[in-house]
């Protein structure tokens, strides 16, 4: 049986998540609060490659945006407010649901020092 990349690197990445090492912080998440407390869950989504980060997390009063973006931008009408600042594409409705009920944060721009794109170092 021949499989492909694509096939390799979905069923590969579930397999290999459930045994990759995590971060002493959020081992320490995923064990609960002292005194019986409920737990925190921190979940963390990279969206890199194809996505538009731009597109994803639209910094709708930035005007840099819709100069740069004239007709790819998406407008504060058509995407998801979060704040005054800052809304989500309108195809992630259960995210701005999470986001109102407060289980949802979003960091957005983070990276480390004069990345060099190198798999080693990121």
């Amino acid at each position: 049986m021949l499989i492909k990349r694509r096939q390799f690197l979905q069923s590969g990445s579930l397999a290999a998540a459930g045994t990759m090492l995590l971060p002493r912080f959020i081992k320490a998440s995923a064990q609960g609060m002292p005194g019986g407390g409920k737990p925190k869950i921190l979940v963390v989504i990279q969206l890199s490659g194809g996505n538009d980060g731009l597109n994803t997390v639209i910094p709708v009063r930035n005007d840099i945006y819709y100069e740069k973006r004239p007709k790819l931008g998406l407008k504060l009408t058509d995407a998801l407010a979060l704040h005054d600042e800052a809304a989500i594409h309108p195809a992630l409705k259960s995210f701005k649901s999470l986001y109102d009920q407060g289980e949802l944060s979003i960091i957005n721009s983070v990276g480390y020092p004069n990345p060099d794109r190198s798999h080693f170092r990121s």
